[in-house]
């Protein structure tokens, strides 16, 4: 018996459909998603930050990241991994550098802890701080307290038979400067920083310039917090 040639064709044709069909139908229903674990690993590569919320529908799985300027929402595909798109739900102001509070404000800050005596800026360290000096119960109290929140870092408690210092018993920076500028007899630089050693007597250090034409020089001058004596003169090179 004869066959016709035009059926080989045919059902030839026919059956290479049919196994491309049910190659693509096979791969489409084989292909595993992607565990929750795998997809916010993905997520969180490509957009580093918090995840606050996550949920799956269908073959999509969506998640809300806390970001560094605001929340995303971030929809992604189950099986592949892919984003399917990113769009920001909230935003928030990036926090502007700390600044140094003002003496005034830091007296609002410990003015539950007794009766301010005095306050000054140290800044001998590589943490700076304000000291300050209140009397309470009997005590003398010296803080010292966080320049940029105002939060107390430490603090020591002494009878108040001993002497208490007061704001009148250190010179003020202005009088610092007068002083190291007469004995140079040169121009004090406004910026003045009050050191105060632990043991040791508190000192202002003041930039002066001695002015000379083409030979101007510069000089650091230690002066005595208490006593307004020039305890050193350091020439810059």
């Amino acid at each position: 018996m004869k066959v016709n040639k035009s059926s080989w064709i045919i059902g030839g044709t026919i059956l290479v459909v049919l196994l491309v069909f049910g190659v693509l139908w096979l791969s489409l229903f084989s292909t595993k998603s992607l565990t929750e674990k795998e997809l916010k690993e993905t997520a969180l590569a490509k957009y580093p930050g918090e995840i606050i919320h996550a949920s799956k529908s269908d073959n999509e799985y969506q998640l809300e990241i806390q970001m560094e300027n605001g929340v995303y929402t971030v929809r992604m595909d189950t099986k592949k991994g892919d984003i399917l798109s990113l769009e920001q739900m909230t935003t928030e102001e990036v926090a502007p550098p700390f600044n140094k509070l003002t003496k005034d404000q830091i007296k609002k800050e410990i003015a539950t802890q007794g009766e301010l005596k005095s306050i000054h800026f140290i800044n001998n360290t590589d943490t700076p701080y304000y000291e300050a000096i209140v009397l309470k119960e009997n005590e003398k109290i010296t803080l010292k307290v966080d320049p940029y929140n105002g939060s107390i870092i430490d603090s020591t408690h002494a009878p108040t038979e001993e002497p208490v210092t007061t704001e009148s018993t250190i010179l003020t920076e202005q009088e610092a400067l007068i002083i190291a500028a007469k004995h140079l007899k040169g121009v004090a630089d406004d910026d003045v920083e009050l050191h105060h050693p632990s043991g040791q007597t508190p000192y202002y250090l003041v930039e002066v310039e001695i002015e000379n034409g083409e030979n101007d020089r510069e000089a650091v001058v230690q002066v005595d917090a208490y006593t307004g004596t020039v305890k050193s003169v350091d020439w810059e090179d």
